[in-house]
C-alpha cells in the first residue's frame, strides 16, 4: 500500500470550475510511477475502493472566491454516510475506512476560482491559482515519503 492518488475534480464547461483539470495538465508529465492521477466532473462513490488502495490522497478541487489562490487542509474520514447528488472528499474517506478497514492521508487543495458562468477557459485568477496549486500538489505527494 504504497500509491499515491491525485483527483482533480471539476466541471470544464463551468469556466473556472475546471481549474483542477488545468492543474492536473501542469502536473501529469512530472508524476513517478507510483502516483496515479485522475480528472472526474464530480466525484463518484465508485472510487471508495481505489481510496482504499491508497497511501495517501490530493483532492484538487475550485473553491467559488478571489483570494487565497490556493489553499490546502487535512481530511478525515466522516463518520456520517454521504447522501445526496455526489459525495465530498470527507464523505468517500468515510466509506472507504467502513467498507475497508483503511481510509488514506488526505488533503484538499482549494483553487480561487471566482468565475463559473457556462463556458470554457479560466479566468486570470484561476491561471494563477492553478499553478500555484500544482506546486502544492508536487509537495504534498514529496511528503506522503514519510512515514503516516
Amino acid at each position: 500500500m504504497n500509491e499515491t492518488l491525485i483527483i482533480c475534480i471539476g466541471n470544464l464547461g463551468r469556466g473556472d470550475d475546471g481549474v483542477a483539470h488545468h492543474v492536473a495538465s501542469l502536473i501529469e508529465e512530472s508524476l513517478p510511477a507510483s502516483v496515479e492521477l485522475l480528472t472526474c466532473h464530480q466525484l463518484d462513490i465508485a472510487m471508495v475502493h481505489d481510496l482504499s488502495e491508497a497511501r495517501s490522497v490530493v483532492f484538487v478541487d475550485a473553491a467559488q472566491r478571489n483570494e487565497p489562490l490556493s489553499e490546502t487542509f487535512d481530511l478525515s474520514p466522516a463518520a456520517r454516510v454521504p447522501g445526496g447528488h455526489a459525495p465530498d472528499p470527507e464523505g468517500l474517506l468515510g466509506m472507504a475506512h467502513h467498507l475497508y478497514g483503511h481510509a488514506p492521508r488526505a488533503w484538499l487543495v482549494a483553487c480561487a476560482a471566482p468565475e463559473m458562468p457556462h463556458s470554457e477557459g479560466l479566468s486570470p485568477t484561476a491561471k494563477a491559482a492553478s499553478i500555484e496549486a500544482a506546486s502544492t500538489v508536487i509537495q504534498l505527494i514529496g511528503s506522503t515519503d514519510q512515514p503516516v
